[in-house]
């Protein structure tokens, strides 16, 4: 009798190997190796960016420190142009606000009746302008503006003298109403005293003299007011 082939596996599990020729126990630390090499490649990479990018930072930081003198002076240098130019433009209006009575009274002098003595050919002083801050609070010094808030500021002239008879006095006004002062007097017609113009104060007769022959004299006050002065550029 013929015996039976038997076919017996002598190796132990662990020992049973892939038929492949690259074992897996090779390859897993080859390419955990090349991992390792790309991330610390790459981490070199991004460490040299970095210390690029720190090196520019510091050469704009220095540069910024160089130039922040510079700086601070074009700003001081700026609040000062911005100062005088806002004093230049005070100083314009100033001057375009300004009026003069020369011609005028000149011309006063050619219309003034031989009937009537002028004693005082007066413009009043303007009331003082008021440069307090407009945000000031109470006992809070503030410097003050360069000009005043208002643009225009109202002018007139006062004229005072006597005379014998009350014709003269009309004929002087008749004078000053015509074109030949509209550029400097104004004529306003108002019910309201404080807006009219010309504005008679007093027209009165004077006190007896000591002298029995002289003649007792009216004195009169007549206000006008004048182109206002505007200050504006």
């Amino acid at each position: 009798m013929k015996a039976p082939n038997l076919h017996l596996n002598l190796l132990r599990e662990q020992e049973v190997v892939s038929s492949s020729p690259v074992r897996i126990r090779v390859l897993l630390p080859v390419l955990a190796a090349l991992a390792c090499v790309a991330v610390l490649g790459w981490w070199g990479m991004l460490f040299a960016q970095e210390t690029m990018v720190k090196s520019q930072i510091r050469v704009i930081e220095d540069d910024l420190a160089a130039r922040k003198a510079q700086h601070a002076e074009v700003q001081r240098n700026m609040v000062a142009a911005r100062d005088l130019q806002a004093e230049l433009d005070q100083l314009a209006m100033y001057a375009n606000g300004r009026r003069t009575y020369g011609d005028a009274l000149a011309r006063l002098a050619e219309v003034v009746p031989a009937k009537v003595q002028l004693l005082s050919l007066e413009i009043p002083e303007p009331p003082l302008q008021d440069l307090t801050p407009p945000n000031a609070k109470p006992g809070q010094k503030l410097p003050p503006l360069l000009g005043p808030t208002g643009t225009v500021e109202t002018v007139s002239l006062r004229i005072m003298g006597r005379t014998e008879k009350v014709e003269p006095v009309n004929a002087l006004m008749e004078s000053l109403a015509t074109p030949a002062f509209s550029n400097t007097l104004s004529i306003v017609k108002s019910a309201v005293p404080g807006e009219m113009s010309p504005r008679i104060h007093s027209f009165r007769q004077e006190a007896a003299s000591a002298t029995k022959d002289a003649p007792r004299l009216l004195a009169f006050d007549i206000e006008y007011k004048c182109q206002a002065r505007r200050f504006e550029k």
